[in-house]
């Protein structure tokens, strides 16, 4: 048999609202869009310059040559307006497919008459190339706005160069100089031939790509839940920021992968697990809405929105929790492990990151237990591979679920609820080692230190006397229950109980109400 440890890496939930692929594509095309007429617009007014400097290439000699610059100029005039426009509104969709078809199109026509004014043998295949695909791969666009410009560019050149020809005697009168109509007409059919080609390629790239986004953006869904960005990882699965496709309900999604071997008895262990933990309907347990199967042995589960912070997170960011405020909050926990334990459920794996701290309305400190009745296996650690499978997280573990001294019963979370309390008050947990099996050996044999012996803070001895019986080694000598434990948490008294009120005023000090908007 083998040990594996879960990674104890906290989860915290932040508000993000989910987006539709339509959305999506609308922020990328806007972005990048912006970026490439900014980019195109400097490069065309660096050509400019340079031609400004240098002069005119002496084989360009048609009777159109004195007035290339200013065409060229043409180019930095709409690359300039068109960047500018995207920067002065805002615009809907529509509006920016229009200004990237028109600006695109200018310049794949503004080519295609340079080649016919100026010097017909050079075709732009070049030039018009690097428009179709910079903005075929680099542009999110519809298919239908690319094959837009592959026919702009593939039947645009052969119209320019028949105008030209018709409209304009200079032309005219330069060709039958220099072999007639038919010398002509040679160039226009090859460069026809090449432009097309070219747009067929961008317009087949275009589409490859773009199913390839829509792809992913629906890889990222599950059921009914759009998934929008992960929150943390742990030794089995992964949770998610996610939003119900209908109801617009933010939501947290934790993902399962089944151990490799084990997909259809791992998963079908998950939901019957995760059903169960569905019934329970305690304010202080988190709520899951939702459960099912993908493929590729994936399960996940939908639960509630959570914003706040692991008691994991309290301690490390705050320090050790006072004693009243520490009994406030084991106090919720019973309460939650008292209705799953009447269900015959068993968390197996209390412990800091597990338990969160929120705000429910204007009750402040309210409790949330996550990773109800999950059988979580941690994650492999070679030297202890010898020893057998565990079910929970070791530095909070139960001395019987590593020693088999029987089955685990509702006994076990209270042992890893005491690991918590201690972790609490003292900032540590009840033992600390470099490896997992000197962890679980202490727990089966080491006695914890005293609470006074290591905090820093005045323990009340009845709240110390409680946190060790929790700990002790033998589940017989612990409180019986978790509705025993609650009781004998009412029993202490202190000073200055914690209450909502001095909670409300942790959290206003702390986390500042943000502003509407």
């Amino acid at each position: 048999m083998s040990i594996q440890l879960l990674a104890e890496k906290p989860v915290f939930f932040t508000a993000r609202s989910a987006s539709t692929f339509e959305e999506e594509q609308h922020g990328l095309l806007l972005t990048r869009l912006r970026l490439v007429l900014i980019l195109g617009f400097v490069v065309a007014l660096a050509a400019q310059i340079f031609y400004g400097i240098t002069g005119l290439d002496p084989e360009v000699q048609t009777v159109f040559a004195p007035w290339i610059i200013g065409i060229y100029a043409l180019y930095v005039v709409s690359i300039g307006l068109a960047a500018a426009l995207l920067f002065l509104r805002d615009w809907h969709t529509r509006g920016l497919l229009i200004i990237d078809y028109a600006v695109i199109t200018f310049n794949i026509l503004l080519s295609q008459f340079i080649a016919v004014a100026f010097d017909l043998n050079e075709i732009p295949t070049f030039a018009i190339s690097i428009l179709l695909f910079v903005h075929a791969a680099f542009i999110p666009v519809p298919v239908a706005s690319q094959v837009g410009l592959a026919v702009t560019a593939a039947l645009g050149f052969p119209l320019i160069a028949g105008l030209g020809y018709a409209l304009i005697p200079e032309l005219q009168a330069y060709w039958s100089a220099n072999g007639g109509i038919e010398a002509f007409r040679a160039p226009v059919i090859e460069g026809t031939f090449q432009l097309a080609i070219i747009a067929a390629i961008s317009v087949v790239f275009t589409k490859a790509l773009y199913h390839m986004r829509l792809t992913l953006h629906r890889a990222r869904q599950l059921g009914s839940y759009v998934l929008e960005r992960e929150l943390g990882s742990g030794g089995m699965g992964d949770v998610y920021v996610a939003e119900h496709a209908l109801m617009c309900r933010p939501t947290a999604i934790k993902v399962l992968k089944a151990p490799a071997g084990e997909g259809d008895t791992s998963l079908a262990r998950f939901e019957r697990e995760v059903r169960l933990s569905a019934t329970l309907t305690h304010p202080h347990t988190i709520t899951i809405y939702d459960f099912g199967r993908t493929g590729h042995d994936t399960f996940y589960y939908a639960m509630e929105y959570l914003e706040g912070l692991s008691l994991e997170e309290l301690v490390d960011r705050f320090g050790p929790v006072p004693p009243e405020r520490t009994a406030f909050i084991l106090t919720q926990v019973c309460g939650s492990l008292a209705e799953a334990h009447a269900k015959n459920i068993i968390h197996r794996d209390i412990k800091p990151s597990n338990i969160f701290l929120t705000q429910r309305g204007r009750l402040y400190d309210f409790v949330k237990v996550l990773d109800f009745g999950l059988a979580k296996q941690i994650t492999a650690d070679e030297s202890i591979t010898a020893v057998g499978t565990l079910l929970g997280t070791p530095r909070y573990i139960a001395p019987e679920a590593v020693s088999e001294m029987g089955a685990l019963d509702q006994r076990a979370d209270l042992y890893g609820l005491g690991g918590v309390a201690y972790w609490m008050l003292t900032g540590r947990p009840p033992f600390d080692a470099p490896t997992a099996v000197e962890l679980v050996v202490h727990h089966v044999k080491t006695p914890p230190r005293r609470l006074g012996e290591v905090s820093e803070l005045p323990i009340p001895p009845k709240l110390e006397a409680i946190v060790m019986r929790c700990l002790e080694k033998d589940p017989q000598a612990r409180f019986e229950s978790a509705e025993a434990l609650e009781t004998a948490l009412a029993t202490v008294r202190f000073e200055k109980p914690w209450t909502h009120e001095r909670a409300r005023e942790w959290w206003t000090l702390h986390f500042p109400p943000q502003p509407p908007g």
